[in-house]
């Protein structure tokens, strides 16, 4: 499952049913949960003062927790928080500021992300929507008597098949997923996609492109953010299975020792083929520019001399260009 909690509202139903920040989400009822937008799709269907039991796990312990949903519908559906506006689009267009919270479209109330999701999904390109938004501190338009802010939107072609309607409204807080539902913030890091493109690169290994992406793991990962292996919070996304499973938590080790090994392997004799004595690499050039210069002079005294200055010289440019970026940084500040 990809529904990680990240946050834990005070004295919510989610606290006082034991819910803790990391734990990952993997059942409601009976519903098998494997993404946020599976959880709130099947809150959809729960009604104020259901009581839900929920399977959650932290260091691959799965546990059961019965929750209390709120009984008032205005603590159980907060509508859709606007993260952010798309440059251009309708939204924009017609006053739409992030910070907003969506409560209904037309004649639909917006109880969450996925009441959102399912209503766009039905619209049309230059279809006409009425958006009641509940402002937030810095707006400066229009309210009606209830203190919320009327919009008469035309949606746009969706950039993606242009037949559907496109607002131009990105939701959620910092990439989270708020459920006020049950009290909490739900991450999602797409641990599915990860999984799927560590089994792809074996299969990339006949080509160069396959050992960058391999030995690049630990600084770029698969989108910039580097992947340090199966630990801390990404290890509660996954669970060993088949011939692993009786390691538990164990294959995550061997895992990780197996990465770093190879890692740090093959960077150790990336260094050592620098062109600096004493590194080997140091000794192979200074023979290749001794074999060159000899070809010139036919001195062998010469050839050794000159070819430890520049073997010499060219060490000592590595070491101050190492030391340079190390203390360069605090060289402003000590002047």
């Amino acid at each position: 499952s990809d529904a990680m909690i990240v946050g834990v509202n005070e004295s919510s139903p989610a606290q006082l049913a034991g819910l803790q920040k990391d734990m990952v989400i993997t059942q409601v009822d009976d519903t098998n949960v494997t993404t946020g937008m599976d959880l709130l799709s099947y809150l959809e269907t729960v009604e104020p003062g259901d009581t839900l039991r929920i399977h959650a796990s932290k260091d691959s312990v799965i546990s059961v927790y019965e929750l209390k949903v709120p009984s008032s519908p205005e603590e159980c559906f907060s509508g859709v928080l606007i993260g952010g506006i798309v440059e251009g689009s309708p939204a924009e267009a017609a006053g739409i500021e992030t910070g907003m919270t969506m409560l209904r479209i037309n004649d639909t109330r917006m109880r969450s992300i996925a009441s959102f999701i399912d209503f766009m999904e039905g619209t049309g390109a230059n279809q006409t929507i009425e958006v009641e938004m509940l402002p937030s501190a810095n707006y400066t338009g229009t309210l009606t008597e209830n203190g919320t802010a009327i919009f008469d939107i035309q949606l746009a072609p969706h950039p993606s098949d242009g037949e559907s309607g496109f607002l131009g409204v990105m939701y959620g807080n910092e990439g989270n997923l708020d459920c006020q539902m049950l009290g909490i913030s739900i991450w999602m890091p797409q641990a599915k996609f990860y999984l799927e493109a560590l089994k792809q690169i074996p299969s990339l290994l006949d080509e160069p492109v396959g050992w960058i992406i391999l030995f690049g793991l630990p600084i770029y990962g698969f989108a910039g953010e580097g992947f340090r292996g199966f630990s801390g919070t990404i290890a509660q996304f996954y669970h060993p299975v088949g011939w692993a499973e009786p390691l538990g938590i164990g294959i995550f080790w061997i895992a990780n020792s197996l990465l770093w090994i190879g890692w740090l392997n093959f960077y150790v004799g990336l260094f050592n083929c620098l062109p600096a004595v004493p590194l080997d690499g140091g000794h192979v050039f200074r023979d290749y520019t001794y074999s060159f210069i000899y070809r010139f002079t036919r001195n062998e005294a010469v050839s050794e001399k000159v070819s430890n200055s520049i073997t010499a010289s060219l060490s000592m440019l590595i070491l101050l260009s190492f030391l340079f970026m190390i203390f360069g940084p605090f060289i402003g500040q000590w002047i």
